[in-house]
């Protein structure tokens, strides 16, 4: 089913639409913290542990990788290339982000019809819930890189590209919020999108170099795996963790991957979310 045009709809600036969507953020913070905080507590309610376990799983993570990487296989990698020989840390400092990336488009894409009854029942923003998933796994996800920062720091890797962590993370989170809306609105429509993300991010995990360095891979195509918007994120996330340089081609290509994914999946969600109660 097609969405319907409402009054004004055609009329609404294309434009005006992500700048409109921090305004609604903002006004319905509340909110917006409470369905946070009802996926944080809904994930460990019942537990004994409760929200230690927020720290408890990455760590253990963290734990089982070290054994893993360092004690059983010991992998070593160019140090001159990537700023660090031990694949521990290169693979951590790529997974990270990338697990708050996949998480938040798992858990947000079916988040409307999880939410069916609030959003035919009930009137308030529904840019509120892809919006809280994404929150949600940044949150989770973001735990365990503090984990292993702290550990960088114990390491001797600090330096003043790390003042830039933030800004890297908030244009991953911009980048992966868009994408979310994106899909959400697409699910409502299209139930088969949840079940073939699931396949798609499989894919796209092992395309992107998380597991090896780019230069592993043959020549002849590393020039299609660097169309891999992903790749450049984690690229900048380890240059800026290991090597202390920043590489403004990359932070430009991710402004604006950031920048079009916000703008195209905030206009997507704006334009079909006035169906969802019909179809759901």
């Amino acid at each position: 089913m097609m969405p319907s045009d409402r009054p004004g709809a055609l009329s609404r600036s294309l434009f005006a639409v992500p700048f409109r969507w921090f305004g609604v953020l903002w006004s319905h913070r509340g909110l917006l913290k409470q369905f946070v905080n009802r996926d944080i507590r809904g994930r460990f309610a019942g537990s004994i542990a409760g929200l230690l376990w927020t720290v408890l799983m990455p760590l253990s993570q963290i734990i089982t990788y070290f054994f893993l990487f360092s004690i059983v296989i010991k992998i070593r990698l160019p140090e001159a290339e990537i700023g660090t020989g031990s694949f521990l840390l290169f693979f951590l400092a790529g997974l990270f982000p990338w697990l708050a990336f996949s998480e938040a488009l798992s858990r947000a894409t079916g988040i409307i019809q999880e939410n069916a009854n609030l959003v035919t029942k009930v009137i308030f923003p529904t840019e509120l819930l892809p919006a809280s998933a994404t929150v949600s796994a940044f949150f989770f996800n973001g735990v365990g890189f503090l984990i292993f920062l702290v550990y960088l720091v114990s390491q001797g890797f600090f330096g003043w590209t790390w003042l830039l962590i933030p800004f890297f993370v908030c244009l991953l989170f911009l980048f992966s919020i868009g994408t979310a809306y994106f899909l959400s609105a697409l699910c409502v429509f299209l139930r088969d999108t949840q079940q073939l993300l699931g396949i798609f991010l499989t894919i796209w995990f092992y395309f992107t170099p998380i597991l090896y360095p780019i230069s592993m891979v043959p020549e002849s195509m590393q020039s299609l795996m660097k169309i891999n918007p992903m790749l450049i994120y984690v690229d900048l996330f380890r240059l800026t963790l290991f090597k202390h340089e920043l590489d403004m081609i990359n932070i430009v290509i991710c402004i604006f991957f950031s920048l079009l994914s916000f703008f195209l999946g905030t206009l997507f969600f704006d334009r079909l979310k006035y169906s969802f109660s019909d179809v759901l």
